[in-house]
């Protein structure tokens, strides 16, 4: 469904019970709320499930203006909109973010702690982007502008998945999230993504159940940064390793992110 927020048109896929706990699912750059599929279809049976489209993706619009820059701190403050509105300023929820994702969930519980009830955070990282990803992601958006989404389609692919999904039904998937998401939206991401904060001096003042989750086959955000994101935590934080799968853990193995998900929220049950 569309909800009207700010200047925004914000899609958002919400499904199952509205009295159940509620649970946030962010997805990754440049992608949609369609990468969490299979966890809307498993989770809806047991909790009020969420899956926006972040501003700047899938069919999300900016309604008033296209705002000159955004940031992460933009896209939390987009979601925060949304949780007053869908469940107001009182309820507490669990929030499940990957890579992009993960770094507004880092974002949120920076803005609304008392709100934040668990954190799920999927191959992401605290650490900001190093002067060579700076460099990089400053080339992929030339790259964008003169010659559309295709020109980084391929190389992003090859550094999201596992290669036994490079060329499959999962990454034709991720190609058609990439390549239909509109050039100027991915300069304007990839410009947030680059100034994004140090969230390293975050990690220990979580203080919700956490569970970091990672693909055994990440590159992007190895398993090195996620044992590191449980060791700052502390006690609170759990590590599942999901296997034959890369960055995007959620759609290469949804049975094994699935299981991982399940097992930590049953720990934690009211």
């Amino acid at each position: 469904m569309l909800m009207r927020l700010n200047d925004l048109s914000m899609f958002v896929d919400e499904r199952g019970n509205s009295d159940a706990t509620p649970l946030l699912f962010i997805h990754g750059f440049p992608f949609d709320h369609s990468m969490w599929r299979h966890q809307m279809s498993h989770f809806s049976a047991g909790h009020h499930v969420f899956a926006p489209d972040l501003r700047g993706h899938g069919d999300t619009r900016e309604v008033e203006h296209r705002s000159a820059n955004v940031t992460v701190n933009t896209l939390a403050d987009d979601l925060i909109t949304l949780l007053d509105s869908a469940l107001g300023n009182q309820s507490r929820l669990t929030i499940c973010g990957l890579s992009l994702g993960g770094y507004t969930a880092f974002e949120l519980w920076r803005l609304i702690p008392n709100r934040i009830e668990r954190l799920i955070l999927a191959d992401t990282k605290a650490a900001p982007d190093t002067p060579e990803v700076r460099e990089r992601r400053k080339s992929q958006a030339e790259q964008v502008a003169i010659h559309g989404a295709r020109a980084i389609s391929d190389g992003m692919l090859d550094s999201l998945l596992a290669p036994v999904h490079r060329h499959g039904v999962v990454g034709m998937e991720v190609r058609r999230m990439i390549e239909s998401t509109d050039p100027q939206e991915i300069t304007r991401i990839l410009n947030a993504l680059a100034t994004r904060p140090d969230s390293t001096a975050t990690l220990p003042t979580i203080t919700v159940p956490t569970l970091v989750i990672v693909g055994e086959l990440d590159k992007i955000t190895p398993l090195s940064d996620s044992r590191y994101m449980v060791q700052a935590i502390g006690n609170t934080a759990r590590l599942a390793v999901i296997p034959e799968a890369g960055h995007l853990t959620a759609l290469e193995n949804p049975s094994a992110f699935n299981t991982a998900l399940s097992n930590f929220l049953a720990l934690y049950q009211h």
